[in-house]
């Protein structure tokens, strides 16, 4: 049926995992030559300070749980992160020098807050959003020339609760004015952006969609007092991109038809450029707009996976690009396009080869509906039908793209075949499939579940015995659901970090994420909608369950907390149920290489014993 397992640290699986990884990278705008990259370089996600010249990275944070978002500055020398001690997201915000140091904490007076980081792009102001039950609170803490650090100040009160999200606040290069997310429309939209004068803490101008619109919120230019930054306005599967001056109350919209469904990733360095990004029908490439000409400038259709893209220091276009050769992984690397032709040059940071893995295959398949679902097959060498893993990824929008996935590799080198589903919610397949799981959770997603599953064993790729569940965060909910709802097509499912009761999680969970999940997702606050809290929740279906279930949960976990699935095991015990439950010492997830090669051991070993006892 398959390999054996083996615990030795030799294993081919466990160096996938221990391969570092680059996450994401930023240079500074006005110091070209030093950047922040993100990576698990050390054995565990922390911000390394890189020298773009030499290649040289230094290791700047030793949070004790890790590090994954951070900042540096518009003047390359201070590095900013949410100093977080056991992992759930709550704490205070911290500087170090570029070249590395002792953490200054920047707002001590605060009581600890969950926020990303903001800073003007010259780096003199740090601005941040705190939600609270009435609403959300923008705070801004001045930044001196001479490394002073002023009091934090809260400049704007938006009476709209529980505003989330990565890309939330953007500040103007003067540090004058900030742009804030609005209302919230659903969980991945929004539909008005407010301009706040930070001096006055006055709202000057508004950014506000029409009624079946979203709006996006993109960067500011990063010339000092250029009061220009990019917006996108959405209309179904339309976009409409425009340049906005709060200041002025300019608009000028961007004409990128010659370009369909390409977006802006940055600013020049002068401000006269965006750098955009197509993907369209499989097909990839850069361009530039050129602002004053209103012209575009297309580069060289692109062949693996792109991300964290902006200008470089010397006009060149910075990306992490990875691709699959033959099974193989190259990359991750940062690597330098030429801005003409978009050709490769030699990479600026690249770290070793990954070891080899299996090749993925694009396939689809009907759902139960009719509509067609995209998913990533990866099978092992020998002849099936294997046992088979069905791996949903979190968000829900988001998407699996090909990387080095060390956590669908280690199933296939153990005699599983893979099947990770795009599942509908996820991105890059248009509004419509994204948006159609808003206000009923889970439904669509699960039934794109069954159907992968029916996919598998009608092309005889599945042992019809041997399906099994897994995810992480929203794809461990899932793996839930399916269990109950569908209880007899599954051998086993493994969730991690994953919502097993709506109601509770609404409960217990932070203020800002009331809104962004139950309250988006599910249409509205228990209260308002009882029903569908009931429908959307895995607890609902606890009797049916039929199969062994594995549960990894995080003890600080703010997004998933603890309570919901304590509950959720202790229902499935007394039913008499197969469960098992693991917990780990940290958030929503571990950043942690040897705790996460710890995690998936674990669930390798549930699964091989679920397959013996069949």
């Amino acid at each position: 049926m398959s390999q054996s397992l083996s615990i030795e640290p030799v294993n081919r699986w466990k160096q996938r995992f221990r391969a570092p990884t680059l996450s994401w990278s930023q240079v500074a705008a006005h110091a070209p030559d030093r950047g922040l990259i993100a990576s698990n370089l050390s054995g565990s996600y922390q911000l390394h300070s890189w020298d773009v010249s030499t290649g040289e990275l230094r290791q700047v944070s030793y949070a004790p749980k890790g590090v994954f978002i951070g900042r540096l500055s518009g003047d390359g020398r201070f590095i900013y992160y949410l100093q977080d001690e056991d992992g759930d997201e709550m704490g205070r915000f911290v500087r170090v020098p570029f070249t590395g140091g002792k953490p200054q904490e920047l707002t001590p007076e605060l009581p600890p807050y969950f926020a990303d980081p903001y800073l003007s792009p010259t780096g003199t102001v740090l601005g941040f959003l705190v939600g609270e039950p009435e609403g959300v609170d923008l705070y801004v803490v001045p930044l001196g020339p001479n490394d002073e650090v002023g009091a934090p100040r809260r400049v704007f009160h938006n009476p709209v609760p529980g505003l989330l999200g990565r890309r939330l606040l953007a500040l103007s290069s003067a540090g004058t004015t900030a742009i804030m997310i609005s209302k919230p429309h659903n969980p991945s939209t929004y539909g008005g952006l407010l301009a706040i004068d930070l001096t006055t803490g006055r709202c000057i101008d508004q950014l506000q969609a029409e009624p079946g619109t979203a709006v996006a919120l993109g960067d500011y230019s990063p010339v000092l007092g250029d009061e220009r930054l990019w917006a996108t306005i959405q209309h179904g599967d339309t976009q409409q991109h425009l340049i906005w001056n709060p200041r002025t109350g300019e608009r000028l919209s961007l004409d990128l038809s010659g370009l369909m469904g390409a977006s802006p990733y940055s600013w020049s360095p002068d401000g006269t450029r965006l750098l955009l990004w197509q993907e369209d029908q499989g097909h990839k490439r850069f361009a530039i707009f050129t602002l004053a000409k209103q012209s575009i400038q297309v580069l060289s259709e692109l062949h693996g996976t792109y991300w964290s893209s902006y200008f470089g220091n010397t006009g060149e276009i910075y990306t992490h690009w990875g691709m699959i050769l033959d099974g193989s992984v190259v990359g991750p690397e940062i690597v330098p396009l030429d801005a003409i032709s978009g050709t490769q040059r030699h990479p600026l940071v690249a770290f070793d080869p990954v070891a080899s893995g299996h090749p993925w295959q694009s396939v689809s398949f009907s759902s139960s509906d009719g509509q067609q679902v995209q998913a990533w097959l990866i099978t092992p060498e020998s002849e099936g039908p294997y046992p088979t893993i069905i791996d949903l990824h979190g968000g829900p929008h988001m998407r699996r793209v090909v990387d080095p996935a060390p956590d669908l590799q280690m199933w296939v080198d153990h005699g599983f075949a893979v099947l990770s589903v795009n599942y509908r919610g996820s991105t890059g397949f248009g509004k419509a499939i994204e948006q159609c799981i808003v206000g009923n959770a889970g439904h669509w997603e699960v039934e794109d579940i069954v159907a992968a599953r029916s996919w598998l064993v009608t092309e005889g790729l599945a042992r019809p015995e041997a399906v099994m569940l897994t995810g992480w965060s929203y794809g461990g909910y899932l793996t839930l659901l399916a269990l109950g709802k569908y209880p007899d097509l599954w051998a086993a499912g493994m969730a991690g970090i994953a919502i097993a009761d709506w109601n509770l999680l609404y409960e217990d969970t932070h203020e800002a994420l009331k809104v962004s999940l139950p309250i988006r997702l599910l249409g509205g606050t228990p209260e308002e909608k009882p029903a569908q809290y009931r429908i959307s929740s895995p607890i609902t279906y606890a009797e049916q369950v039929k199969a062994p279930v594995l549960i990894i949960q995080g003890r600080h976990d703010r997004g998933c907390p603890p309570r919901q699935m304590e509950q959720y095991v202790a229902r499935l015990q007394a039913l008499g149920k197969r469960i098992e439950i693991d917990w780990f010492d940290s958030g929503h997830g571990s950043l942690h290489v040897e705790e996460e090669i710890s995690l998936y051991e674990r669930m390798l070993t549930f699964a091989l014993t679920a397959l013996k006892a069949k």
